[in-house]
């Protein structure tokens, strides 16, 4: 089997593959080729961790959405080796796993899923209340700490109407910047107490005001529906009870209702988040994501066989990373069918997708703005450090460094004029960074500062066609739930990378030629008009000789160099002569 024929079989079988697969999950499973044009589910992941220090019996119990039952139209449970049950309580739902020896020395991740329609109930609606009311239980304040909080209850009182006006005007009051000295006592007060931080003293107050008001109040976690936000914790929000009714509020923004496509309240009824009994350090974040096909869709692509479930069945976490692997193969190709058919220059194949990747979280004018900014600074240190005859590998090294304090005191800088989207290039790989200062420095100092430039440039050019090319959604669509289709992206990698023909800058250098054909193509006739007639005198003059030996010497030299190659290097010649001529 030639050469051919082993590349035009592997091109084959790799179209066959991800043609094949992706057929195979649009026929029978269902999922479309084109993405929807509105998205239908929102997926919400919570990872809840912990630490078995020294294998004792671990339970872990975490709090549902009370909506389970009603709007999720799917949930996922992921464990290794823990049992699961779901308890219903009066406080709510809760999801418990539980082990009786877990692994000692080692750190525990459990998965709770609940996929959501696009527009689910935010779950903050009033809930009546069953059976007897709650009464308030007093905080149990005393003394000057007690009048400064009845003095805030008075004031928020006197300019309410209702439960939530009241509400409204308490929490106003508490997070004004204007503090006032009941409340500058109050967090004196509660900056003592164990359990409270900073980051719940609000929290806290706000809770124990209400009740001293005879309002019943509770704590309530939401989650932020808002996939580029990556792992999060959940927000705190406060559930009160407004006469027969339990509402839930964000104490942050107490003046606005919970919208439906901001935030989802995860549990509510005064529950933990999460209790973990037999292991420590433990935390529960939450990742949310956006599928953009419908729920039952979804069930049948995780559960199918492994080859057409792909990235689906992992975890959100793990997915959210697998959101950029997968582009890098697309900026691959864009940075391969731009210098091998265009001819572009650039600093190598990953440099361009790379800076691509670091465009995809930011602005792209501010990004190629302070980018340029950071290789021109750099530039100019790198010059400095070359009058020190350093090594190669602390030169770069020293690179990585400066370019690191450029980046710091770039942000820093930005911060204070308020140009906050200037902290985002720490998104930028710093090595590469530093590489391309190194590579431009060396390429000015041997082929001068106008090839260094263009070679820049190029890979600038490049990357911002990568990044308009990762941007698009429906390659991002096909790249997330089509991964196989990467396998013809990889058919047509190979089938450029056999291409040895002219590439289209080079269309544009030797435009000269072109036009001066019908000239050339006149001179070439007239020059192997002028080697024939050459060839023939030769012959003559070895024939008075009577030198056969020399007639069949000059016959196989007028076929080698006259009639065998003439037309090509007589081409040659006069492409050479334009050429210099136009460079002239």
């Amino acid at each position: 089997m030639s050469s051919k024929t082993r590349f035009a079989l592997a091109l084959f079988l790799l179209c066959f593959t991800g043609i094949g697969i992706a057929l195979h999950k649009n026929h029978k499973i269902g999922i479309p080729l084109w993405m929807d044009q509105k998205p239908s589910t929102w997926l919400i992941e919570a990872k809840a961790t912990f630490y078995s220090p020294e294998g004792k019996p671990a339970i872990v119990e975490l709090a549902l959405p009370q909506s389970l039952s009603t709007e999720a139209m799917g949930h996922e449970v992921g464990s290794s080796g823990f049992g699961f049950t779901r308890v219903e309580s009066s406080l709510g739902t809760k999801a418990v796993w539980s082990l009786h020896q877990p692994k000692a020395k080692t750190a525990h991740s459990l998965y709770y899923r609940v996929r959501l329609p696009d527009q689910p109930k935010s779950g903050s609606a009033g809930i009546e209340v069953q059976g007897t009311p709650s009464v308030a239980e007093s905080p149990g304040l005393t003394g000057a700490v007690e009048q400064a909080a009845l003095a805030l209850i008075q004031k928020s009182r006197a300019v309410s109407g209702d439960t939530n006006t009241f509400f409204n005007h308490l929490f106003l009051g508490l997070a004004s910047s204007d503090t006032a000295q009941e409340i500058l006592l109050l967090r004196r007060h509660y900056e003592k107490e164990e359990k409270v931080t900073e980051e719940n003293q609000l929290i806290v107050i706000g809770i124990d005001l209400l009740k001293m008001a005879g309002i019943p109040a509770r704590l309530a976690h939401g989650i932020v529906l808002d996939a580029d936000a990556g792992a999060q914790s959940a927000i705190p929000l406060i559930e009160y009870l407004d006469g027969a009714t339990w509402r839930v509020k964000n104490p942050a923004t107490p003046n606005a209702t919970l919208r439906s496509d901001n935030i989802f309240v995860w549990n509510r009824g005064g529950s933990s988040l999460l209790d973990v009994f037999g292991g420590e350090n433990s935390r529960v974040v939450f990742t949310v994501l956006k599928e953009v096909i419908s729920l039952e869709k979804l069930n049948q692509l995780s559960k199918s066989p492994f080859l057409t479930s792909t990235i689906l069945s992992l975890p959100a976490s793990e997915r959210e990373v697998f959101r950029f692997v997968l582009l890098i193969p697309l900026g691959a190709f864009v940075v391969v069918l731009l210098r091998n058919i265009v001819g572009i220059p650039t600093l190598g194949t990953f440099m361009p997708v790379l800076l691509a990747l670091g465009f995809l979280e930011m602005p792209l004018g501010m990004g190629v703005a302070m980018f340029v900014t950071i290789v021109a600074a750099g530039l100019f240190f790198r010059f400095l450090l070359s009058s020190m005859n350093l090594l190669v590998v602390p030169r770069v090294a020293a690179c990585v460094v400066i370019v690191t304090l450029l980046m710091v005191f770039m942000s820093l800088i930005s911060w204070k004029l308020g140009f906050n989207g200037v902290l985002q290039i720490t998104l930028f790989p710093m090595i590469i960074i530093a590489w391309t200062i190194e590579r431009m420095s060396l390429i000015w100092e041997e082929e001068g500062k106008r090839n260094a430039i263009i070679q820049v440039g190029g890979s600038v050019v490049v990357a911002v066609i990568a990044y308009l090319f990762m941007k698009v959604p429906q390659i991002q669509y096909w790249a997330h739930y089509f991964p196989e289709l990467l396998l013809v992206l990889l058919a047509a990698i190979l089938l450029i990378g056999r291409y040895t023909g002219y590439r289209l800058s080079e269309l544009h250098r030797f435009r000269n030629f072109t036009e001066a054909w019908p000239w050339a193509r006149q001179k070439v006739r007239k020059q192997l008009i002028a080697g024939g007639i050459a060839g023939f005198v030769h012959l003559r003059n070895c024939a008075r000789w009577e030198s056969w030996a020399s007639i069949w010497e000059m016959r196989d030299f007028y076929y080698q160099t006259i009639r065998a190659s003439s037309i090509k290097t007589s081409i040659t010649n006069c492409a050479r002569k334009l050429l210099l001529r136009s460079e002239a």
